[in-house]
């Protein structure tokens, strides 16, 4: 894999560029945010979610804390208004970002926005590129590509997953990794919207999928380290030791990783940057969304003969802590807290004490 950091291209946009986002969730929010704070003059942002609130208060929050863009920005009420010349001011979206949670989702999404553009009519000249940046399966990624280029050629659907996290949306230090051969492939403007977003930008192929497998490789690697982390401390734990000396000693250490460190699951380690673990582990990379991840990287495995070591234990424990909801739906650093609870009954049988 080609790694190249782009950050410092001395790019911009001199045109006016349309850009639309779909998807103001935990992360799309800060990618959203991003780009309407580093819009040229001349530029647009349209911002759509499900939840209306999302979008309304999205629009509240960016325009009270960068009021100047304000007339740049607009919310949208139906994915229909993305092709709606008189709501997108008589010009073609020339980038739409989707940030959604799963495959169905983006499927969805692009299939209506396609439908709506070849029913009311679509301006070749400037053809719409579609980015996604949610993680899918790369079969379903695949299909909508090709949809997409089957019913309108000149349009495009990129595979454009993330890896940084929250942390890393909300700082604009996300990485890209997209499914083209070199940065030479990627367009200029398309290397300026991304770097609105974040720092570095990964070519993974010229096949369509190759970001997705790069970010599935990653992503499985961290939720297999998030285990190993979450039981060193509870060891740790076990044996004594302050954990948070501990924590820092892991930072400086053998053991330091992204799970350790960057999103520590021992509150009270880091409080300047703000980290889940400091707040009940509530935001942050949910767990259930680690176990799709799990999950995608060990079915894709599987369809290359790759058998994952590791895959099927990964599994085994992020179902079983997904069986708690309050564990499901916070960030994956509260492995550490759900350990915890895990005992060892009379006949040595592991029992969860919080599910009794």
């Amino acid at each position: 894999m080609l790694r190249l950091s782009i950050r410092s291209f001395s790019l911009s946009s001199k045109c006016l560029t349309n850009y639309g986002f779909i998807g103001l969730g935990q992360m799309g929010q800060h990618m959203a945010r991003h780009i309407y704070d580093n819009l040229e003059s001349n530029d647009k942002l349209y911002v759509y979610d499900t939840v209306a609130s999302c979008t309304t208060n999205f629009i509240k929050n960016v325009t009270e804390n960068k009021p100047t863009n304000s007339s740049q920005l607009k919310g949208l009420n139906s994915l229909q208004d993305f092709t709606n010349n008189s709501k997108i001011d008589n010009k073609q979206l020339d980038f739409i970002i989707t940030m959604v949670p799963e495959g169905k989702h983006v499927k969805s999404v692009v299939k209506e926005l396609v439908e709506s553009y070849k029913k009311n009519g679509y301006n070749n000249q400037i053809p719409t590129t579609f980015i996604d940046s949610s993680t899918i399966d790369i079969p379903t990624s695949t299909e909508i590509h090709e949809f997409v280029k089957t019913e309108i050629p000149e349009f495009d659907f990129i595979d454009a997953p993330v890896s940084g996290g929250v942390a890393g949306a909300r700082k604009a230090t996300l990485s890209f990794m997209l499914s083209r051969d070199s940065i030479n492939d990627i367009s200029p403007s398309l290397v300026i919207l991304l770097n609105k977003m974040g720092k570095n930008i990964f070519p993974c192929g010229s096949k369509h999928g190759t970001g997705l497998a790069a970010k599935l490789s990653n992503n499985y690697l961290l939720a297999i380290t998030n285990i190993a982390v979450a039981d060193s401390f509870q060891l740790a734990k076990a044996f004594g030791l302050n954990l948070q000396n501990y924590a820092k000693l892991v930072a400086v250490s053998t053991g330091k990783s992204w799970a350790s460190v960057d999103n520590c699951p021992i509150p009270g380690v880091y409080p300047e940057n703000n980290l889940p673990a400091d707040v009940g582990y509530k935001g942050g990379f949910i767990t259930k969304l680690t176990r799709k991840d799990v999950t995608l990287a060990t079915q894709s495995a599987k369809s290359k003969d790759r058998f994952l070591f590791l895959g099927e234990i990964g599994q085994y424990w992020y179902d079983k802590a997904c069986e708690r909801e309050d564990i499901a739906n916070r960030d994956l650093g509260v492995f550490f807290e759900w350990l915890g609870d895990l005992q060892l009954n009379e006949k040595g049988e592991l029992i969860d004490e919080k599910r009794k």
